[in-house]
């Protein structure tokens, strides 16, 4: 019998991969599902925004409170904090027919998924910090095959008329041992932190302002709130376009959503294969460019090209490892603080650009709301365009 108590990494390494699995299966399931929950209530795209809008108001949330419960009681109180903000929200809004409540319990699945992934990857740099690299391309892949994964299923038992409320209920199954699993791990050493790593926070606090001044960080942050507006608000709403618009299932329109995360998950495998080489810049200018032809295609293009909306997220995928790469070879771009505020603004892109494209396809229809998208993707190429006029003007001051 293995004794996991000879490698005190064993388990809360299991706990790391769980939770991105988790993360996968449940942050795809609102575009799965939301078609039904607005067919059920009555709700027009505004409201449906303004609910998906609360999820991400608690994962941004979730960027601060998880790495305050990291630092101050360890990784198994974050891990446990997060399945029960789960089982709580998950619960709730299975249950939840009025909006405020509906937004609330929401909220705190976001809080949930939020804790997730920060404290997921949190493990992974300081347990295999020499392998992190590796791992790290582990725990994405998984959390792409659970978003494959969860369209499949909920798509097939909303086929059969189950309710959405019952597909979320089905996930306390999973959701519920695994929070179980979280309380029975131990946390991984931490170092100390002596006076001196004391002095070094207090030094970089006193220069957060300096360094946030710097252009080519600011239009980083404008980068990340673009992409994640983009790619969430496209797949928030790519389950309604392809029924009220495109006029598919529910079963192939869940399958197209599908096919927008394998898009994702095989990107981010194969762009680690070409981006360094290629330069990131050009890369993150040529996948923002991609996707935005691939949109307009998908939604105003004859019947041919119906596919393209959903292979968005083959261009989507390089243009977040790619951005934080380019992020972290600027000036002071590798600091904790600086990355921290780079993951809160792409936590508000997430909030607002689901809420925004409701809003614009009650007015305008869906398909004008999805291809809101395209500006979002020009919110990625011309900060990333100026990025390199911006460090020549740095260098010459």
């Amino acid at each position: 019998m293995l004794k996991l108590n000879k490698n005190p990494c064993l388990m809360i390494t299991a706990a790391s991969l769980l939770s991105y699995l988790l993360f996968g299966l449940f942050d795809s399931l609102k575009g799965s599902t939301l078609s039904n929950l607005l067919d059920d209530m009555n709700f027009n795209y505004s409201i449906g925004g303004t609910i998906v809008m609360g999820q991400y108001a608690g994962y941004f949330a979730a960027t601060f409170l998880a790495g305050f419960l990291t630092d101050y009681c360890g990784q198994k109180a974050a891990l446990v904090f997060a399945g029960a903000c789960m089982v709580l929200g998950v619960t709730g809004y299975s249950f939840s027919s009025a909006m405020p409540l509906l937004i609330l319990f929401i909220f705190f699945m976001g809080m949930g998924l939020g804790a997730l992934e920060l404290v997921g990857c949190n493990i992974i740099t300081e347990c295999y910090p020499d392998k992190k690299g590796g791992y790290l391309s582990l725990l994405t892949s998984i959390a792409g095959l659970g978003a494959i994964i969860s369209p499949v299923i909920a798509g097939y038992m909303l086929g059969e008329g189950i309710s959405w409320r019952l597909v979320y209920r089905c996930g306390l199954l999973l959701l519920i041992p695994s929070t179980f699993f979280f309380c029975m791990i131990k946390n991984s050493s931490r170092p100390e932190t002596g006076p001196a790593g004391s002095h070094a926070e207090e030094k970089e606090e006193s220069n957060i302002r300096s360094i946030l001044s710097q252009r080519g960080i600011l239009l980083m942050y404008l980068v990340n709130f673009s992409y994640m507006a983009a790619e969430m608000g496209v797949a928030t709403w790519m389950v309604d376009f392809y029924r009220k618009e495109k006029l598919f299932s529910v079963v192939d329109s869940s399958r197209f959503l599908s096919m927008f995360y394998i898009g994702i998950t095989l990107g981010r495998l194969l762009g680690s294969l070409f981006v360094d080489r290629a330069g990131r810049r050009k890369c993150v200018l040529a996948a923002s460019a991609a996707a935005c032809i691939c949109m307009l295609l998908g939604v105003f293009g004859s019947p041919l090209f119906v596919m393209c909306a959903a292979l968005t997220g083959l261009f989507y995928s390089i243009i977040f490892p790619a951005g934080t790469a380019i992020l972290s070879s600027l000036p002071h771009g590798d600091s904790a603080r600086i990355q921290g505020i780079y993951f809160a603004c792409g936590g508000l892109g997430g909030m607002f650009g689901p809420w925004i494209m409701g809003i614009v396809s009650d007015f305008m229809g869906i398909d004008w709301g999805m291809a809101l998208g395209c500006v979002f993707c020009a919110g990625i190429f011309l900060p990333t365009l100026l990025l390199k006029k911006a460090e020549e003007i740095g260098a010459s001051a």
